[in-house]
């Protein structure tokens, strides 16, 4: 026949398909022979067993490539309307680069990288939330394994939902946020920016490591703040803490005088909405590490409530996104370092903040089974291998401190848990129960480093400062074990095994005034942390100043308690001028 001759008087053969509708629908492999029988799988679900027309188009397939049709065109107007005069012909037609656009199964939904306002293109806020076992979701995927083991057949490796409908599954245009003008964000002039960016760093990071500094500084070099909202707002909050360290009048608002620096930073820290309008959006990374930092900040304000707030909220879009379980990956990454240490840093302080205003905490250990960071400065992240993520044998990690600090607040929750709960535990708490805690901080301080153990002459300013808030939270711990059951005036012990729980909370106090005087005449810098067990300390001494002195006159052999309530008042004292918080404690 030549070519372009057309054909007539006879009709066309149609090819058919080796594989049945219903198998072809699923993606599944068919034994079907074309005969009556029909294929195991349609005889196992007693369906109809009807062979696949290749000229035949499924009517969902149809109304699936359709909607897919539209969602590329409206994706295409808006990239066009956001990023004009760009072609991305090239990059689409090409495949070469495009494996690490593809999202894979173990990485969280993370936007870094990223400029925030490429998050207009999010078409699915819902997509990529985590679920756990008990979901709904979970229970439908073991469903279908369970019910494709039983038929003989591996699972198929598409989506479990391929044709949802859109008008349930896509949301409402109205649910969706109305598009909002970005911030207006003022900074710090340009020659004290990189100052306070250094003292955050110095004084805040090495504490609680929000932040990775080559990264942070890389993208403070190349100007992201001035076009991404999200790292924007991330650095006027590091603004913000390293001004807390600052003598530079320019960090005060405006008419403050430079004796009192209460409003340091506030200026930048105010600009910043922590809590977003549109919470339809899963979170990025940004999103987490300002609320962190910025419940940080309100450590030194009296509306301690404001930061308990944030940090709850942060703690549950962290679980929004998975960050608090175990992401199993062959080798660390940045992007994944950052996300575990922001996790712990929001969980760490919602655990001082629980105990100290003796509020519930929204996780429990049981919650989460996210692995501590690797104790691995900043500047080996970045190396080459195999030297990557890999510190120094002869030099201590800047966050081994932080590892300890979070085991020691682990007993912290379980101690607070047990013994200051509203409802009563089953056993009722007895001295076994306290010797098993005395026990669990025992071993804690035997494998707390050998750079962070006390030493009141160590030269290294950085280690001898995490030593303190290291050891006046472990002193302030052991008081917040004991102190319940101190015995009232005239009253026996609260059980008849019960230990001598006031000498070892005055003890404790003991301890953690030498340590804070240790601090105070190096005229270094108290952390805020610091002042929760130092109140702790004094009060324990004057209770045991009283418990000797019922006569209310005071006697020669409570002068050294005295003293060391007049030392902590003289610590607190110092700290005045900085903390509004520390005044009340006076």
């Amino acid at each position: 026949m030549a070519l372009g001759q057309e054909v007539t008087g006879q009709k066309r053969m149609r090819r058919v398909n080796g594989a049945c509708s219903n198998c072809k629908r699923r993606k599944i492999r068919c034994d079907s022979d074309g005969m009556y029988s029909g294929c195991s799988y349609c005889r196992t679900t007693r369906q109809d067993c009807s062979l696949a027309d290749s000229s035949e188009v499924s009517t969902d397939h149809v109304q699936y490539a359709v909607a897919l049709e539209n969602r590329i065109e409206k994706m295409e107007r808006l990239l066009n309307k956001l990023l004009p005069g760009l072609d991305f012909t090239e990059q689409l037609e090409s495949d070469a680069d495009i494996q690490h656009l593809l999202p894979q199964a173990e990485k969280l939904p993370r936007n870094d990288e990223v400029p925030n306002i490429l998050k207009k293109l999010r078409l699915d806020p819902d997509g990529n939330r985590f679920f756990g076992k008990s979901s709904g979701i979970q229970f439908v995927q073991t469903a279908l394994d369970f019910r494709y083991k039983a038929i003989g057949l591996s699972p198929p490796t598409c989506a479990i939902l391929p044709n949802k409908r859109t008008h349930f599954w896509d949301p409402p245009q109205w649910l969706l946020p109305s598009k909002e003008p970005a911030p207006e964000y003022s900074f710090p002039e340009a020659d004290l920016l990189p100052a306070l960016v250094d003292l955050y760093f110095k004084e805040v990071n090495c504490y609680f490591p929000v932040m990775h500094r080559p990264t942070f500084d890389r993208k403070v070099a190349d100007g992201l703040h001035l076009v991404d909202p999200g790292f924007a707002a991330t650095l006027l909050m590091v603004c913000s803490l390293g001004s807390r360290f600052s003598d530079d009048p320019r960090i005060l608002l405006d008419g403050e005088k430079g004796d009192c620096y209460h409003s340091a930073g506030w200026k930048w820290h105010n600009q910043v909405r922590v809590i977003p309008l549109n919470l339809i959006y899963k979170p990025d990374l940004y999103e987490l590490q300002v609320t962190a930092l910025s419940a940080l900040y309100l450590q030194a304000l009296s509306p301690t409530v404001l930061g308990w707030i944030q940090i709850g909220f942060g703690l549950r879009r962290a679980q929004d996104v998975g960050a608090h379980r175990l992401r199993k990956q062959p080798r660390p990454t940045a992007e994944n370092e950052q996300w575990k240490r922001v996790f712990w840093v929001l969980l760490c302080l919602e655990w001082l903040h629980g105990t100290r205003s003796g509020r519930p905490i929204v996780m429990h250990q049981q919650d989460f089974d996210q692995e501590l960071p690797l104790e691995c400065d900043d500047e080996y992240w970045d190396l080459p291998e195999p030297n990557r993520f890999k510190q120094p044998n002869n030099k201590p990690s800047l966050v081994s401190f932080f590892v300890s600090f979070v085991k020691l607040l682990e007993i912290q929750a379980q101690v607070t848990s047990a013994l200051y709960s509203p409802r009563q535990p089953v056993p009722p708490i007895n001295s076994q129960t306290i010797i098993s805690f005395d026990s669990a901080l025992n071993s804690w301080l035997s494998q707390v480093p050998n750079h962070l153990r006390w030493d009141p002459e160590r030269q290294n300013r950085v280690h001898f400062n995490q030593s303190v808030l290291l050891y006046t939270a472990y002193y302030n711990l052991q008081i917040l074990l004991h102190r319940p059951f101190i015995p009232a005036p005239l009253q026996a012990s609260l059980a008849p095994d019960a230990q001598p729980s006031l000498t070892i909370c005055t003890t404790a106090a003991r301890s953690c005034s030498r340590v804070l005087e240790a601090q105070a005449k190096r005229s270094l810098h108290i952390h805020p942390n610091a002042l929760s067990a130092a109140f702790a300390a004094g009060i324990v001494l004057l209770l045991n100043v009283w418990s000797h002195n019922r006569s209310h006159f005071i006697q020669p052999s409570s002068s050294k308690e005295l003293e060391l309530v007049h030392k902590i008042l003289d610590v607190v004292n110092t700290m005045e001028d900085r903390y509004i918080g520390a005044g009340r404690y006076v």
